[in-house]
């Protein structure tokens, strides 16, 4: 096999080719091309290598046909047709269902749906409406309640829904559940209890199980079957982005990591933030309160994007707010309110514009930072100050990542804005009472490459490789 590794990740938009140099870790060639998956996703790679081979001559002659790729490793992500669509069901909202969130998220999974408690005949027709690629059924902690997960067996075993089901309950009603769907017609893939005790999480057998499930059958779903015997690995592109941060954190054995570390992903429709780290409650007087946390933590916020949700970042903060901070930290330019406002609407509705005026730039920065600011608040846990007869204490809930020292910017807005340094600096909390557990002093990087989903795909195969990119791509910024 050559020292050439093909790295593509399919998106709704745009297939994304970066070539890299195994023997040097070095990335040699880097295109783009518009995703053809919804008629042959093979049209717009084989359009993508070309692109590539033009601008950089990495194969022995211009790719006619895929078959061009013979010999060399080739790995794939994948979000296009919606990534990839999951409903969790599961016994509390704030215990399992949340469970079954962390280990769907972790997995690289869009969660369009939730349900907890018993499931009803309106809740399955709105599970059928969602469309979803698999369902992880989850409820009960071991030795607990089992009637809850049976009744949901039952049901989804008697609906039209055909679609996996993951089953990570009660082990206890783990066989008779599995059982029960087996009779329905269902396929069903058992892993270990999300929630095992209360308060406990067990995500990673689940999170591997949505992961074997993608590339056995969601694959084909997604238009992607075509590439079979050529593409060996294809992942959710979150999974794959996740996989390349914990490598990154963790290093590789043989080489030390960057240690704890987060990282913001600002896109049109959503920011996803990861986390990598315990983040248990530090300090004195500490009241630890809440869900346990993963190590590798994923959020999705998705009313907080800069051109499908920019009215909502708007709804939520107010633009009188955003103009304020356009007119301070940008005195050069000279935008009215309205003006500002005229522009958020533009890119609302015309979700591919790009910036035509200075000004323009300032005002995705600004809208890009205010959604960092919301998400990062959200993603991380929060300390409120009490009084007690025994004096002040604070009440932790969520992962504390104030001594997190790496702070990574990725997507869009970090590659093509010049103000991406100004995205990622935090802006100060106005709440003494409240506070969001952030950090507190990080040091600001960037992907500026777009290469968080190639180190993620070389990460289990080359990790020593693997490492070697994240450290040469992920650059610091002041």
């Amino acid at each position: 096999m050559s020292s050439l590794a093909i790295l593509i990740d399919f998106g709704s938009t745009f297939t994304k080719v970066t070539a890299v140099d195994l023997s040097k870790a070095e990335v040699i060639g880097r295109s783009q091309a518009p995703s053809t998956v919804l008629t042959d996703v093979r049209e717009g790679l084989l359009r993508g290598l070309q692109d590539l081979h033009a601008s950089r001559p990495v194969f022995a002659r211009p790719p006619r046909h895929l078959g061009d790729l013979d010999g060399h490793l080739i790995l794939a992500s994948s979000s296009a047709a919606g990534g990839l669509r999951i409903v969790v069901v599961g016994n509390v909202p704030g215990l399992t269902v949340e469970a079954a969130n962390q280990a769907a998220l972790g997995a690289g999974a869009k969660i369009v749906g939730s349900s907890s408690f018993k499931l009803t005949a309106g809740k399955i027709r709105e599970i059928e409406t969602l469309k979803p690629d698999m369902i992880l059924l989850t409820g009960g902690v071991d030795g607990g309640d089992q009637e809850t997960i049976l009744h949901n067996a039952r049901t989804l075993a008697d609906s039209s829904i055909a679609v996996p089901i993951v089953v990570g309950g009660n082990r206890a009603a783990v066989g008779e559940v599995i059982e029960i769907l087996k009779q329905g017609g269902k396929e069903c893939r058992v892993v270990d209890n999300v929630m095992p005790k209360a308060g406990q999480l067990a995500v990673e057998s689940a999170r591997e199980a949505i992961r074997e499930l993608f590339m056995e059958r969601i694959t084909q779903a997604k238009g992607l079957d075509a590439l079979k015997g050529m593409v060996p690995v294809v992942l959710p592109t979150p999974m794959a982005v996740i996989q390349g941060v914990r490598l990154g954190a963790d290093g590789t054995g043989e080489e030390k990591g960057w240690g704890d570390l987060l990282l913001v992903d600002v896109g049109g429709a959503t920011t996803d933030v990861h986390s990598i780290g315990y983040g248990h409650p530090a300090g004195e007087n500490v009241i630890a309160q809440g869900l346990a946390e993963p190590y590798a933590k994923r959020t999705v916020e998705g009313d907080l994007g800069i051109r499908f949700n920019a009215a909502t970042i708007v709804a939520r903060l107010g633009l009188e707010k955003l103009s304020d901070d356009l007119r301070r930290d940008f005195p050069n330019f000279s935008v009215t309110a309205e003006q500002l406002g005229a522009y958020i609407d533009q890119i609302g509705r015309e979700t591919s514009t790009v910036p035509q005026e200075p000004w323009h730039a300032g005002a995705d920065a600004v809208l890009a930072r205010n959604a960092v600011d919301l998400a990062v608040d959200r993603h991380v846990g929060r300390r409120e100050r009490i009084v007690a007869r025994e004096g002040e204490a604070w009440v932790h809930y969520g992962k504390d990542m104030r001594d997190t020292h790496t702070l990574i910017g990725t997507g869009g807005v970090f590659v093509h804005n010049r103000h991406a340094a100004y995205i990622l600096k935090q802006q100060p909390s106005g709440d003494d009472r409240v506070q969001p557990l952030r950090p507190r002093d990080p040091k600001l990087y960037l992907d500026k490459s777009y290469l968080l989903y190639a180190v993620g795909l070389l990460s289990e195969s080359r990790p020593g490789v693997a490492f070697k990119l994240f450290q040469r791509y992920v650059t610091q910024v002041s």
